[in-house]
């Protein structure tokens, strides 16, 4: 799968996990991931933690055959989750929202996704104006009443992908992280910190059920357009020993 890169999305609405594999993905973590698990007060918060590590561990398994116990994962310097160990062409990401799980995985490339419930509260003028470029909220502020919010989310989720893909958390203006849609494509315009910025990118936008909207940044600086596949990731995609 050089070219193939997966985005898979649990939804938790499709059902409950087996106490079995909730037990199955606590004994796959890392000491430390543990100790991050059980500082989560919020029930939600902490089962995507453990439904996220065991998706990636679990897609990660599916390409290299290697078991999903033996991944370790380690922190960027802005929190990014990437391979530790064993030595591995392949990266991966995560995103979550109120119930929603992504994982992306791909080789030799840089990835990311991000994952945003569409009935969050909306956002206001202020807000949109801080983390949109001009351009974007324009476009944002043209949009019927009813798709004002939906519109601001679609740049949100491009804008986090890309983040999430470079590495660079929030040390970036999110203003700068610009883009213009024409037939809901996305193309990448940076701005103002990231004017000089690589465009080499390929962006997807997603809706992966009713309330949850997705977007995908892959890096193509290589030459090679990725396949990008969207799937459902189903419960039972995590193998109990």
């Amino acid at each position: 799968m050089s070219n193939d890169v997966l985005v898979a999305v649990f939804n938790a609405d499709d059902g409950g996990l087996d106490p079995n594999v909730w037990t199955q993905l606590k004994d796959w973590l890392q000491p430390e991931e543990r100790v991050r698990a059980d500082k989560y007060k919020d029930m939600e918060a902490r089962a995507a933690f453990l439904i996220g590590r065991g998706m990636a561990r679990a897609m990660l398994s599916e390409v290299t055959g290697v078991h999903p116990a033996t991944w370790q994962f380690a922190e960027g310097a802005h929190g990014r989750p990437e391979v530790a160990a064993p030595d591995t062409p392949y990266h991966f990401n995560l995103a979550h929202s109120h119930g929603a799980v992504a994982c992306i995985v791909g080789r030799d490339r840089e990835i990311g996704v991000d994952v945003e419930f569409l009935k969050r509260p909306v956002a206001s003028h202020d807000v949109a104006a801080r983390v949109c470029a001009p351009d974007e909220l324009e476009d944002v502020n043209a949009a019927d009443e009813t798709e004002r919010q939906e519109r601001f989310l679609v740049y949100w989720t491009l804008k986090e992908a890309y983040l999430k893909a470079r590495g660079l958390g929030i040390s970036v203006p999110l203003a700068d992280v610009a883009f213009t849609l024409a037939n809901g494509q996305p193309t990448f315009a940076p701005r103002g910190t990231l004017a000089d910025a690589d465009t080499r990118w390929a962006f997807r936008l997603a809706q992966p059920n009713d309330t949850h909207l997705l977007a995908v940044a892959v890096d193509t600086r290589n030459g090679v357009e990725p396949n990008i596949r969207f799937q459902r990731f189903a419960n039972n995609r995590f193998p109990i020993a």
